[in-house]
This record gives structure tokens, C-alpha cells and sequence, in this order.
């Protein structure tokens, strides 16, 4: 379960802002995770719940996920389209070549804190 590393790199993260901003409390944590990231949404939510609960800055802090949908861009026509079960090919010409636009991502957007 890799889902534990992750939230306590989360954490880690989120501890470290909320004391540079003098926070007495963590309310929300807000993350964007792409769906071909490998993550499991509610295991990593369960993993946050679990480690914020030691620290009392955290403790009772939301985690909010937003999911991102797996898409390409076309280098052949251009188009934009979501990827099913991992298969890149473009469903307007065939092709095989694209860059990958989303999907993949894991990223803090935002928190909101308490201060006094």
C-alpha cells in the first residue's frame, strides 16, 4: 500500500505550510489526483485520517479529491481525447503518438487553516 508513503508526504507537507502561515488548525485539504496515477483515492484518504490524528494541528482535518481525468493530445490530428484502460490510441485518426495531458498528476491545490 504505497498510499501510506504518499500521505505522509502529504502531511509532511501540509504540517510544514500551516506552521509558516501560523496556523492553529488544518479544516481541509484540497488535492487534484489524475486516475492513471496508481492511487486508490479512499486508501490514501484512510491514511491521511490516520496519521493526521498524531498531530494536533491536523487533527480532524478534511481531505477533499478532485479526480482527473486520463487524456492526450494527438500529435497526428490534433485532437484532444480521454484515454480507456490505458489504451493511447486516437479515436479520431488511429494513431499512436500523443502527449499525455492529464491523468498522471498528484498535486496539493490548497488548504484551509485556522489561525488566532
Amino acid at each position: 500500500m504505497h498510499e501510506l508513503a504518499i500521505a505522509q508526504s502529504i502531511v509532511e507537507a501540509v504540517e510544514a505550510r500551516a506552521l509558516e502561515c501560523n496556523a492553529t488548525r488544518v479544516k481541509d485539504v484540497h488535492l487534484k489526483i489524475g486516475e492513471a496515477s496508481g492511487i486508490v483515492s479512499d486508501s490514501l484518504t484512510f491514511c491521511f485520517e490516520m496519521l493526521t490524528n498524531e498531530l494536533p494541528i491536523l487533527v480532524g482535518a478534511q481531505l477533499s479529491i478532485d479526480t482527473l481525468p486520463h487524456r492526450a493530445r494527438c500529435h497526428h490530428c490534433d485532437k484532444e481525447f480521454v484515454i480507456e484502460n490505458y489504451v493511447a490510441q486516437c479515436p479520431t485518426c488511429h494513431e499512436w503518438s500523443n502527449d499525455i495531458i492529464s491523468g498522471t498528476e498528484l498535486q496539493i491545490m490548497h488548504m484551509e487553516i485556522e489561525t488566532s
